[in-house]
């Protein structure tokens, strides 16, 4: 039984990354973040008994330095959700199970995603709930219509509520967390990190703390 792990990022050369953190802490910060973070979730899913991927939004991006250490698959064009899906299936067609992550929880550890491989055992779907309504994590082992993708409205409170509606069966919950789009989603990294940390986790951490300083 093999698992993937995709994780949907932005080519910072190419499209701008975390523009909402940026009118809290400028855009300079909001890259520094997207860049510790990235390398966060990159050893963490080092450690993981899974086949990790690069799902990279813009073709052009493919070949970026920044996506070097996993193969890197282009979403192809359209919305969030036809992007998700077509990643989810390519690479259901490879492996027995998917899991579809972000670069903005670098706070996921090794144990979350254990758990979410495991519980894709006996289930058909598990989602990680993002503390704004959203999820970190969708991970599934059956295919999907990409109509169930296009029907849900993305970055709202409701976005993981409606796409559970239209799973074909009830997805397993993982434990909440954090993903960070604004400045006052970094007060609850540092409670939410694992304990044991990487150490790209710790540099953010040491990162988060440093910045909040300078901001007060």
């Amino acid at each position: 039984m093999s698992t993937a792990i995709a994780i949907f990022v932005k080519t910072p050369s190419l499209s701008p990354v975390k523009t909402r953190l940026a009118e809290g802490i400028s855009k300079e910060k909001a890259l520094e973040f997207y860049q510790l973070s990235l390398r966060c979730v990159q050893e963490t899913l080092k450690s993981a008994d899974a086949v990790p991927y690069w799902a990279v939004a813009e073709e052009d991006g493919l070949s970026d330095p920044l996506w070097q250490a996993f193969t890197a698959l282009w979403t192809g064009e359209g919305r969030l959700g036809e992007r998700q899906h077509h990643i989810y299936e390519t690479l259901l067609q490879k492996h027995d199970r998917v899991l579809l992550i972000g670069a903005d929880a670098p706070q996921l550890s090794k144990d979350i995603l254990e758990q979410a491989i495991v519980e894709l055992d006996t289930n058909d779907f598990v989602i990680g709930s993002a503390r704004d309504g959203g999820y970190y994590l969708f991970g599934g082992r059956i295919s999907t219509e990409q109509k169930i993708w296009s029907s849900v409205p993305w970055s709202t409170s409701m976005t993981r509520e409606r796409l559970e509606a239209v799973l074909p069966s009830k997805p397993v919950h993982l434990q909440i967390l954090t993903d960070v789009d604004t400045k006052d989603d970094l007060n609850f990294i540092a409670q939410e990190m694992p304990q044991k940390l990487n150490n790209s986790q710790k540099n953010l951490i040491e990162w988060i703390g440093e910045t909040h300083d300078r901001k007060h």
